[in-house]
């Protein structure tokens, strides 16, 4: 274990992980946010690589929706060089709510951080090197209306706003935190939200009225959240650019590679395909022949694409099959799909529903698991369709599509 930091190697991190991270429905229909994908890790492992960096070994892992999933993943940590200890919140009543669950583990200056966001280990190792007891690790951001955007004087943090909504610039709460464990002795005392919860950052709020100092580092390292299904895509490109070249399988003779592109086991590229990184392909993938795959495509185990097919920007989650001759541009693809030749799903802007609320988006298409599509279909940009649903040949899809409905 290198660690980043010496002498951290006894801090222990609190990692939630109970989320059920509605607004990426409908990917988490069938799974946690946590376990969804980025450069073929979830996201839960690039947190708990990140923590391991920097020498912090020790993990309590708050769990909930889904918890076996999360724990047969992880089991106790050891295969990615940590202890994970796991506790429960059974209900999701906030993140306030699901710290204080971790507390019979903790009896000294611990971190936070959330399972369901993507940081490296600088981020890591910025919020370790700041002074304080509570620190909050910020980034800035140009638009930070979705996120808790904090206030500061100097590194002092004076106010945090709690998702503004409107357009603004400024340094969002990226939901890491350094923290003493009397923090323990203030939860109890939270209000509850507008959200219906106990939040981290009301605790945190009535602490500062009470003159706890509470400090923030800006770090200018990697971190990103997937508010939103769709942006889950960026966050994929922000992964993906951190993986390594390695090529484990097979490549064909005639096949054209440029930049940094992963190649699992057992994964064969046939001959007349291109490939631009960075792209991630998983394990036992069959690809090509005259595949053309552009850069920040993940591409998961087990999946087959079929010959002239163009694929960019695009998480292909593990066991997919995608027909010859299709087009698949700014789409996230869940597991087990079939879609069959001639798809074609257009990228473009357009209004997308969540949870009955229209956000303005740019992407593709966001499929859950076990979608079946026929032949010659075509998504509109920013179409929306559940797990299990099938969608006949021909068909053209605008909006959102329910899950398991028959659309023909």
């Amino acid at each position: 274990m290198s660690g980043l930091c010496s002498g951290r190697e006894n801090l222990k991190a609190v990692i939630l992980a109970a989320g059920e991270g509605h607004r990426c429905r409908p990917l988490t229909q069938t799974r946690p946010k946590v376990m969804l994908p980025l450069a073929n890790m979830p996201f839960m492992e690039h947190v708990v690589r990140a923590l391991v960096d920097n020498g912090i070994d020790e993990i309590v892992a708050v769990v909930g929706y889904q918890k076996e999933r999360v724990m047969d993943y992880f089991e106790d940590g050891v295969k990615f060089g940590a202890r994970i200890t796991y506790v429960f919140q059974e209900e999701r009543l906030g993140t306030a709510h699901a710290l204080r669950r971790a507390q019979e583990h903790i009896d000294d200056q611990f971190l936070v951080v959330n399972g369901d966001n993507i940081l490296d280990s600088r981020a890591v190792g910025d919020l370790l090197s700041a002074d304080g007891d509570y620190v909050i690790l910020g980034a800035l951001r140009e638009h930070a209306g979705d996120y808790g955007v904090l206030v500061v004087d100097g590194d002092v943090v004076k106010q945090i706003h709690e998702k503004p909504g409107r357009a603004c610039a400024g340094i969002v709460n990226t939901g890491a935190y350094k923290m003493m464990p009397d923090i323990f002795e203030e939860i109890p005392r939270t209000p509850i939200s507008e959200r219906g919860g106990y939040d981290i950052t009301q605790t945190l709020c009535q602490m500062m009225e009470r003159g706890v100092k509470i400090r923030t580092v800006v770090t200018k390292a990697i971190w990103g959240d997937a508010a939103f299904a769709w942006d889950l895509l960026a966050a994929n490109s922000i992964a993906a650019g951190l993986m390594k070249s390695e090529i484990h399988g097979e490549i064909e003779d005639g096949v054209v590679i440029r930049g940094q592109v992963s190649l699992g086991e057992g994964s064969l590229i046939r001959s007349g395909s291109y490939i631009i990184g960075p792209v991630l392909i998983g394990e036992g993938c069959d690809i090509g022949p005259n595949v053309t795959i552009l850069p920040s495509t993940t591409i998961g185990d087990s999946v087959r694409v079929g010959s002239f097919t163009e694929i960019r920007n695009s998480i292909l989650m593990r066991g997919s099959r995608i027909g010859s001759m299709s087009v698949i541009s700014d789409s996230v693809i869940g597991e087990d799909c079939c879609l069959g030749d001639m798809c074609l799903i257009e990228a473009g802007s357009s209004l997308a529903e969540v949870e009955g609320e229209f956000y303005r988006a740019e992407f593709g298409a966001v499929m859950g698991d076990s979608v079946v599509a026929g032949s010659r279909v075509l998504m509109m940009p920013c179409s929306v369709v559940g797990s299990s649903a099938k969608i006949g040949s021909g068909v053209t899809i605008r909006g959102s599509v329910e899950r398991g409905s028959r659309v023909v």
